[in-house]
């Protein structure tokens, strides 16, 4: 299946991050203080990967697509 044009720059743009994120690196791609991205993911508005201990891990992937999701309702 091919990249749209949209993921395949989103993901050029965040190529630094690595595949499974921390929130703080979530905050840093959306632009939001944590409070927020841990309300996205409570909500599952952005799914996070299995709880390791206490920390919270998100893939790169999912935000890519609630960026494209949010685009597409703006």
């Amino acid at each position: 299946m091919a990249m749209s044009a949209t993921r395949k720059s989103l993901a050029n743009n965040f190529r630094k991050y690595p595949p499974v994120l921390t929130v703080k690196q979530v905050c840093e791609i959306l632009d939001l203080g944590s409070t927020k991205v841990y309300a996205l993911i409570r909500s599952g508005e952005i799914e996070r990967i299995e709880k390791s201990g206490r920390h919270i891990r998100v893939l790169k992937e999912d935000v890519i697509d609630f960026l494209i999701a949010h685009k597409n309702l703006g």
